[in-house]
């Protein structure tokens, strides 16, 4: 019996979301993706994996094997994991016979994918964005004329690529011509010069349904640490962007802090899941079993508001094995799930020459974990 088909061509994402599916149920679960996600059919967080072109060249086989799936599995919900796989779920929806988790409709997903876009949404509705020029390639920009605009440093990014893929910082003339203008691998067409905002990554993750903020986590990173905080400006940012775009799934947008005001700018958005995902999961909250049932209309939101968890694998957690062997709960399920699972074991060995070393070199905690703790707004 299926309970669920995860699509996606991101193998980080996609597999984010079966850890977050493993730690609270056993159910059966099917992946069908791009290329990337083929080593996910050595995994056991899966039954099985399909490859098929989610851009656009298999649409009918798509629909046809999900459809299928339904016809022996009427209950099976489908969880399109990445912007890809939202985009085909979009452009095949009316042939489906299945239940899809929230998603947004192709235009809010095109506005909140595109950096362009999201900083003029934001500008309208009276968000704070930093100074930001628009290009339609590199050929037009012009070092100056940008640093008399926005001022050094800047930042430099194509609009619609993920994972920090062609952002550089410029803080130079001769650093902008020999990254960007004489480099004929950064080719991305078209591109956004944007202030470079001192201070420290923040960023905020929620789920909403018709507009409506349901579930809302803000993190930030420290090495290889993720801790949640309450944040109420970036918290009421979230809840106003989601409103005024109506928005339905989730979501995870990067902000920074400022130093020394402590004033909060949003940066892109990622309308989407994302590969941190495990960590509100630790913390206690889900967001892909919340996004399974809607909230109830008038619901208060439910808000992780403080706890930490370490991203290294469990295997070099000495605080994490007693977890791995007693746990019964969610926690132990996925510390099990991302300690052993076949293709994540694979990762972690080609990685732990350099795990080795930073851990060699890392000072030890200097006290126990933080307990997660939830509010209601």
């Amino acid at each position: 019996m299926i309970n669920f088909i995860v699509t996606g061509n991101c193998r980080r994402v996609v597999s984010a979301v079966l850890l977050a599916i493993r730690s609270f149920t056993d159910a059966k679960c099917i992946v069908i993706g791009g290329a990337a996600t083929r080593p996910l059919r050595w995994s056991g967080l899966c039954k099985r994996q399909v490859t098929v072109d989610i851009d656009g060249a298999d649409d009918a086989t798509f629909t046809e094997v999900v459809n299928r799936i339904a016809d022996f599995n009427p209950h099976v919900i489908l969880i399109p994991a990445d912007c890809d796989a939202i985009r085909l779920a979009n452009r095949v929806r009316d042939r489906l016979r299945v239940k899809t988790t929230p998603i947004p409709m192709q235009q809010t997903l095109d506005m909140f994918d595109n950096k362009w876009l999201f900083h003029q949404f934001c500008t309208r509705i009276g968000l704070p964005v930093p100074d930001t020029l628009h290009f339609p390639s590199k050929a037009v920009m012009d070092f100056h004329a940008i640093e008399s605009r926005i001022g050094l440093p800047f930042v430099v990014k194509p609009l619609d690529r993920a994972g920090s893929t062609g952002v550089h910082v410029v803080r130079s003339a001769e650093d902008f011509a020999a990254s960007i203008l004489d480099n004929t691998g950064y080719d991305y067409g078209d591109l956004i010069a944007q202030r470079y905002i001192h201070g420290d990554d923040v960023d905020v993750s929620f789920l909403a349904f018709g507009g409506n903020v349901s579930a809302l986590a803000v993190q930030r990173a420290s090495g290889s640490h993720i801790h949640f905080v309450a944040n109420p400006a970036l918290e009421a940012m979230a809840v106003t962007m989601s409103g005024a775009s109506a928005y339905d799934g989730v979501m995870h947008v990067d902000a920074r802090m400022e130093e020394g005001t402590g004033k909060v700018w949003l940066i892109e958005s990622n309308p989407r899941f994302w590969a941190s995902l495990p960590a509100s999961v630790w913390c206690g909250l889900n967001f892909v079993a919340e996004s399974l049932v809607p909230a109830p209309r008038g619901a208060r939101v439910r808000v992780l508001a403080a706890g930490s968890v370490s991203m290294r694998h469990p295997l070099v957690q000495l605080s994490a094995w007693r977890g791995m062997l007693a746990d019964r709960g969610g926690r132990g399920r996925l510390l099990r799930a991302m300690a052993f699972d076949p293709p994540a074991l694979r990762d972690f060995a080609r990685e732990l020459p350099a795990t080795a070393l930073r851990f060699a070199r890392a000072r030890p905690p200097s006290g126990p974990m933080n307990v997660p703790h939830f509010r209601r707004t």
